[in-house]
């Protein structure tokens, strides 16, 4: 999970936040339509700030650091979901205004797609590169078996949805998908940090879901965090099963609050994916 927030100083932190209501306001007047494949160009978005926000971490083990010392707090959580909002923010912007308004080939998304993706490749080679210097290490196995077994389990949700409620399946779509896989993704890998690899749990409800289920006849044979995997998969699924009707009678507002759910869960997910296979 992100680790402890860190305030920037005032002036940084105020302009920030001025930047950040600045694109707000822009976006709330131009409204471009929030469409699956809108929802679909933010992953990389998510999976950039998670980077970001792990070359914080970092940046503060490194001997030099990894970042000019006064920008580096816009990289600690929680100014690293500014940061990131904003230059996506930006971005979006500039796509929805030099594209026609009923774009309907679906330029905007590409745009946006486009730019995350090569800043996100960038980041994970720069994460690598980093992880075989003398500070850090990769060691990729355990985090890409909770990868692996994030989408199996994914898979196997996704399919018993559709076979109880296929308008589930057929109204939420992708989207609904990339709930479930974040939250997914959240859970799995933080049980294998917890489980396998002795890191621990700083956000309050899940540390208390853990202590419960430390305390159960099951602590010798499960151990400590399935409680938490099982929980976070309830929740996204009813989550996508419940406001899949919103989703088809008013799909811009729709996919955006699954948008912003998928991004609660994917964020950390990826974080814990990369902190361990970095040794952070």
């Amino acid at each position: 999970m992100f680790t402890d927030f860190v305030i920037p100083d005032p002036a940084l932190g105020i302009g920030l936040v001025l930047i950040t209501a600045v694109v707000v306001v822009l976006l709330y007047g131009i409204r471009p339509p929030v469409t699956e494949a809108i929802v679909l160009a933010v992953v990389p978005w998510i999976v950039s700030g998670a980077l970001l926000h792990v070359f914080y971490q970092m940046h503060m083990q490194a001997p030099d650091g990894l970042f000019p010392e006064p920008i580096a707090p816009l990289f600690s959580a929680p100014s690293v979901y500014l940061t990131t909002f904003s230059l996506l923010g930006i971005i979006w912007v500039i796509a929805a205004i030099i594209v026609p308004s009923n774009d309907h080939d679906g330029r905007v998304a590409r745009y946006l797609g486009t730019t995350g993706f090569g800043i996100m490749i960038t980041l994970i080679g720069l994460a690598v590169w980093q992880g075989m210097g003398d500070v850090f290490e990769v060691d990729p196995i355990l985090p890409i078996l909770g990868l692996v077994l994030s989408m199996v389990v994914t898979f196997v949700v996704f399919i018993a949805i559709g076979i109880w409620r296929t308008y589930v399946i057929a109204q939420t779509r992708y989207v609904g998908a990339l709930v479930l896989f974040g939250h997914i993704f959240d859970a799995i890998t933080t049980a294998i940090g917890i489980e396998l690899m002795g890191a621990g749990e700083r956000s309050t409800l899940p540390r208390m879901m853990m202590d419960f289920a430390a305390d159960l006849p099951t602590q010798p044979y499960l151990g400590e965090a399935w409680l938490f995997v099982v929980v976070k998969i309830v929740v996204a699924a009813a989550i996508v099963i419940f406001f899949a009707d919103y989703v088809r009678e008013r799909p811009h507002e729709g996919n955006l609050f699954l948008a912003i759910i998928a991004a609660v869960g994917l964020g950390p997910g990826v974080h814990n994916f990369f902190l361990f296979m970095l040794g952070v």
